[in-house]
């Protein structure tokens, strides 16, 4: 039986669906392996929480305007990157100079070894919060104690499904643990990497951040898998 929550969010794809406006909907899923190979924990939410930056992104792309206000808040198109300066300029935010975003060198694709944007976590508990750049506590790449290896972010897998009109986005990476210790993992983020406008140097923008509804161990030797998917349902 759905929840009052998800009935509401039937509701919008429909309304969405009808009334010809886009509703984005982002899910994650977690699933954790041990030292053997064998899940031990598997779970899956939809995502509350598409943060400032990509609002601002989607606006400019929509309305075809440039980021151009150098403050960061309520009515200024600007973003904020994961070191928490403000990005703006003449221009929207450039996904691609020549590189695809299919590749692990753009987009949400972090490649081996890199934590700083794709598919992160980390062991932080502040609150989902609107205005977030950044994770709260980000768990680095490494072997040493309380870290994990991040793993290259798989291919984007997209489907879509003619019955219902819904284009699928899934992307997934694996983190394995050889710290010597537990980890707990308690956020999860996307974070794209896409040049400033007017810039030559490519920067990290946070566009969803999600609070877990409970910690998630990750045994030492184990391993982690977190996938988005990202879906959005065309009119009729």
């Amino acid at each position: 039986m759905l929840s009052e929550e998800e009935k509401l969010y039937e509701e919008l794809r429909r309304l969405g669906q009808r009334l010809h406006i886009p509703a984005p909907e982002a899910f994650w899923e977690i699933e954790v392996r041990n030292g053997s190979g064998q899940i031990i924990r598997r779970f899956k939410q939809r995502s509350h929480s598409w943060v400032r930056n990509a609002y601002n992104m989607m606006f400019c792309y929509l309305a075809g305007k440039d980021l151009s206000n150098g403050s960061f808040g309520a009515g200024y198109l600007s973003l904020k990157d994961t070191a928490g300066a403000v990005q703006s300029g003449s221009g929207p935010v450039c996904l691609s100079q020549g590189s695809s975003v299919d590749s692990t060198s753009m987009g949400y694709r972090g490649p081996a070894g890199n934590d700083a944007y794709g598919i992160l976590v980390g062991s932080g508990t502040n609150p989902e919060d609107f205005e977030s750049h950044a994770l709260h506590v980000k768990i680095a790449n490494g072997t040493g104690s309380g870290q994990l290896t991040y793993v290259q972010s798989e291919a984007h897998a997209i489907s879509w499904n003619p019955g219902t009109l819904t284009m699928k986005n899934e992307l997934a990476r694996y983190f394995n643990n050889n710290s010597g210790i537990d980890v707990s993992v308690n956020e999860v983020a996307l974070a794209l990497r896409g040049y400033r406008p007017g810039s030559s140097v490519p920067y990290h923008y946070i566009t969803t951040r999600d609070l877990l509804v409970a910690t998630v161990t990750v045994p030492n030797t184990g391993q982690l898998k977190v996938t988005y998917t990202v879906q959005l349902t065309y009119p009729a």
